[in-house]
């Protein structure tokens, strides 16, 4: 059963109305009580002065104060105040002959008695004010007219107040589930600098940097989906149900062209249930996995699967095809390879797209290793002087550039050799690939607390510009139109997986230095037997 929705101006007007009303009421008691009070005190204070004027004079001239006052005299003996009804009168008269003062009014007001000792005897003053009761009625009565006047009102002011917060809460609600539902572009306008005001505007700014914020993450998605358009590899992203949310062009070619968005994954190839393999990236023990399928004799591809993310429902599956090469082998089976300069063309191809294969699939597993933190580096001491020399070898400058190693004999860091040597490679290769002349230099170098590892290049070097997005994934600069945009990404992540620092010094037409501060090696010393 749903719970009783009651809007806050019902229960805000409600509670206004309360208030208002408990506040009238008190203030017109309190009115009421001081002006009575007020009356009465006068009727008593006239009453007793009369029976004081007449305690002065002989029994005689009463009969002639009584007239000039206007008040009624009476003289009570013990007898008389004893047998007497209860009353005012006897209540005066017992405390007159006690030899005290009394003063009292009616419950009205419109009469008061006072007595005071006369001659051993009771002296009783009998004021009759009418007056003094129509005041004390008049005064009930416009107060009580006055407190329902206010409190109504209070109530109505209470009830428009309470509407008018409700409205703008209202705004405030309305704003909100515009946000939710993805709207950023209606703008939550406030015309008060109070505390509503306040939070409207706070909002207000939270809706625009939102659609800045959404803007950016859109121009982003639209760029990667044009980047991952453009790869030669098929590359997919499903959900749980296993529906398909994004195919770029090549994945759609190696389904067989079935394959669009809000589309269930199909079972493309005959002998590997790619169903059952994509639903494991989904298990919360999920790692990175690659295997290699092959169809038919004239087909054969890798697929990587990268598990869905804690916070995603979502899992990429990335495959990478050798269509190409088993084209080219097909061409060489087919008679190329008896022709010397035909073969060493097309093994040259076959060997470029291995490797960039090869690359890219490392690539990707070291980027997803990283970003998942399903691994952590086994740490020992790496001497760089191999290392480098190692790196250097494996580099294919262009013609007339050099490679030069410049370390230490001995300098060795703490780190993982798999990851640092990753980073170094994927530096030498950009510097290798951007110099057209001079050198490429590896360098080692370190001051007793950091080493430092450099990879310099006298190649044209960054803009500014080129410098901030460098390291971003999949990012590709004007002078790296035909890469991936992973290779220096794989060299963050790396140099972060190990704790280090790196650093980028370049200027348009001067070269660049990429610089990794790492820390050097412990020196484990020996404990001697006893």
């Amino acid at each position: 059963m749903p719970r009783l929705f009651i809007g806050v101006r019902w229960w805000l007007g409600v509670a206004f109305a309360v208030v208002a009303a408990t506040s009238t009421a008190i203030v017109v008691a309190q009115f009421s009580d001081n002006s009575e009070h007020a009356f009465r005190r006068n009727g008593e204070r006239v009453a007793l002065k009369d029976a004081q004027i007449a305690q002065t004079v002989t029994p005689a001239k009463l009969a002639r104060v009584a007239n000039k006052r206007n008040v009624r005299l009476r003289i009570v003996g013990p007898a008389e105040a004893e047998s007497a009804a209860a009353g005012l009168v006897r209540d005066a008269a017992r405390a007159a002959l006690a030899g005290n003062r009394f003063v009292r009014g009616t419950a009205d007001g419109g009469t008061f008695v006072a007595a005071v000792p006369y001659r051993g005897e009771a002296l009783v003053a009998i004021s009759r004010r009418p007056d003094v009761a129509a005041a004390i009625h008049t005064v009930n009565g416009e107060a009580l007219r006055a407190g329902v006047i206010a409190g109504v009102i209070g109530v109505i002011v209470g009830l428009l107040f309470a509407q008018l917060i409700a409205l703008r809460l209202r705004r405030l609600s309305a704003a909100t589930e515009a946000i939710a539902h993805g709207d950023f572009e209606t703008p939550l306008r406030y015309r008060f600098r109070d505390e509503f005001g306040a939070l409207a505007y706070s909002f207000e700014r939270m809706r625009r940097q939102l659609r800045r914020s959404f803007r950016r993450l859109e121009a982003e998605r639209d760029r990667l989906r044009l980047l991952l358009e453009r790869l030669h590899e098929g590359v997919l992203t499903i959900d749980q149900d296993l529906v398909v949310h994004f195919a770029n062009t090549e994945a759609r070619r190696l389904l067989g062209g079935r394959v669009r968005e809000g589309d269930t994954l199909p079972e493309p190839w005959q002998g590997f249930e790619l169903r059952e393999f994509a639903s494991r990236l989904f298990d919360e023990r999920a790692t990175v996995t690659q295997v290699h399928v092959t169809p038919d004799e004239q087909h054969a591809y890798g697929v990587v699967g990268i598990p869905s993310q804690p916070e995603t429902d979502w899992a990429l599956q990335l495959r990478t095809p050798l269509t190409t090469i088993i084209g080219a082998i097909e061409v060489l089976q087919a008679g190329a390879k008896e022709d010397p300069a035909e073969r060493d063309r097309f093994l040259a191809h076959i060997e470029r797209e291995s490797g960039r294969l090869a690359r890219l699939a490392r690539a990707m597993l070291t980027l997803a290793r990283a970003h998942s933190g399903q691994e952590l580096p086994r740490v020992e001491a790496v001497e760089l002087a191999p290392l480098l020399r190692e790196v250097a070898a494996g580099l294919v400058p262009h013609a007339g550039v050099a490679v030069e190693v410049e370390v230490p004999a001995g300098l060795a860091v703490d780190a993982n050799r798999d990851l640092l040597e990753q980073a170094l490679r994927n530096l030498g290769e950009n510097a290798a690939k951007h110099t057209g002349r001079g050198s490429v230099t590896l360098r080692a170098y370190g001051d007793g607390s950091t080493v430092t590892v450099e990879v310099e290049d006298s190649g044209p070097g960054m803009s500014p510009e080129v410098q901030r997005h460098v390291f971003d994934r999949f990012y590709r600069g004007e002078r790296d139109a035909h890469g991936f945009g992973l290779g220096l990404a794989i060299v963050r992540e790396s140099v972060r997986t190990l704790g280090a620092r790196i650093e980028l010094d370049s200027s348009p037409g001067e070269g660049t230095v990429f610089r990794i501060l790492l820390a050097p090696a412990r020196v484990r010393e020996e404990v001697p037997a006893a």
